[in-house]
């Protein structure tokens, strides 16, 4: 560099003033600071991180694959008692094996 270049930077920073601050600067920057340190801003902060909103994307969508799932085998075991109650007759459960031995146990005593 030449010292002329020097010289003109050096000279760029003779009207150089201190910056001032607003009226009541320091109290807007504290109320700020107390304001980002309430439990719901924390709370978003952690929850907006990428990798702990997609686990808890991943958790929601299991557990609705999970309450789908065990919605259907309900209604499965549902479907199942109410064809066999249609199709079995008062006689054939009344003639069930085991119905036989136990009144037959009754009556022997």
């Amino acid at each position: 560099m030449k010292t002329s270049e020097i010289e003109e930077i050096l000279n760029s920073f003779d009207g150089i003033t201190r910056a001032k601050a607003k009226p009541f600067m320091y109290t807007r920057v504290m109320a700020r600071l107390q304001e980002e340190n309430s439990f719901w801003s924390r709370t978003t902060r952690i929850l907006s991180r990428p990798a702990i909103a997609f686990i808890s994307l991943v958790i929601i969508v299991l557990i609705n694959v999970f309450s789908i799932i065990k919605a259907n085998s309900i209604v499965n075991e549902q479907e199942e008692i109410t064809s066999f109650v249609h199709n079995t007759s008062a006689v054939e459960v009344l003639q069930n094996d085991n119905f036989i031995l136990a009144v037959n146990d009754v009556n022997t005593y």
